[in-house]
């Protein structure tokens, strides 16, 4: 049977690796730091057989050629977007590289994000905005994940005001810290492609790339009780930029059920518009079309 994602072994950079590869960027560069996620992700490519596997299935779903090549580029392509994440943390990355394609005003924005691209990269172009009162950007992490991110920010020593919570463990205290900090004009992320390792019946069907497909409801229904503005977010590489798009959550019901409707519908478009624009940067490195199997 396949698995989901919080099934599959990490095969991502702990702690450890985190910090030696902070000293050979510091000591060395950007270059050598490319030369070896080249190679990690070659590895990975080679054994990593459920991975490819789904990589695959999702490029035979969109019809194309040449599918071997076509998941190794995804793969690469990954590879490097865990580079400029890496980058961004250390504040080096240029925020004259970003191209905001709808900007708007996102004063106290809940951002419902996806796979496709690289999301985590902004955390640090929000706060290059108004670094003299940067806001505070608060992101929903998987357990694991939220627990090497906190104890690699915290080796920074940077003051990126970044909170990372983990998406397992939101608790009534949760809600009113975050809603407190959303009135405050501060920000939130949170993925809202991956159902929780916790909640695996709390889902919603919709229908993606023409194909059965389950996505959690918790993300949607946490950002509709915290009455913020609800934004759909994906940040891509396009050459040597990067261009986030945006689109604002707007509905004319009233009832809390067809609000989340409309919610639930105009996300999972918004995803499969960015997914079918952008297909080599879709990294949901699992079989998200299981269900049918």
């Amino acid at each position: 049977m396949p698995k989901n994602w919080f099934q599959l072994s990490e095969q991502g950079a702990g702690k450890k690796r985190l910090i030696l590869t902070k000293y050979i960027y510091q000591i060395f560069g950007e270059f050598p730091v490319r030369i070896i996620a080249f190679f990690v992700v070659l590895a990975v490519f080679l054994t990593a057989k459920e991975r490819r596997a789904a990589s695959e299935k999702f490029f035979r779903i969109l019809n194309k050629k040449f599918i071997f090549f076509h998941s190794f580029i995804q793969f690469l392509n990954y590879g490097n977007a865990l580079v400029d994440k890496f980058i961004s943390f250390l504040g080096k990355l240029n925020p004259n590289r970003f191209e905001l394609v709808n900007p708007d005003v996102y004063h106290g924005a809940f951002f419902v994000t996806t796979h496709v691209g690289n999301v985590e990269i902004l955390r640090s172009l929000f706060q290059a905005q108004n670094m003299e009162h940067p806001k505070r950007v608060n992101v929903f992490l998987e357990g694991k994940a939220c627990e090497t991110f906190n104890h690699f920010l915290k080796s920074l020593e940077l003051k990126l005001n970044i909170d990372a919570f983990p998406v397992e463990e939101i608790s009534a205290d949760t809600s009113i810290l975050i809603a407190d900090r959303l009135k405050n004009g501060e920000i939130v992320f949170m993925a809202g492609d991956r159902v929780s390792s916790r909640n695996t019946n709390k889902v919603y069907e919709a229908d993606f790339l023409n194909h059965k497909v389950n996505f959690p409801l918790g993300t949607l229904r946490f950002a509709y009780m915290l009455q913020a503005p609800i934004y759909f977010i994906v940040c891509v590489k396009d050459g040597k930029k990067f261009k986030v798009y945006t689109e604002k959550f707007t509905t004319d019901k009233t009832k809390k059920s067809e609000v989340l409707l409309d919610l639930e519908k105009a996300y999972v478009k918004f995803l499969e518009k960015y997914t079918l624009l952008y297909p080599h940067q879709f990294y949901n490195f699992h079989d998200v079309f299981s269900q049918e199997n």
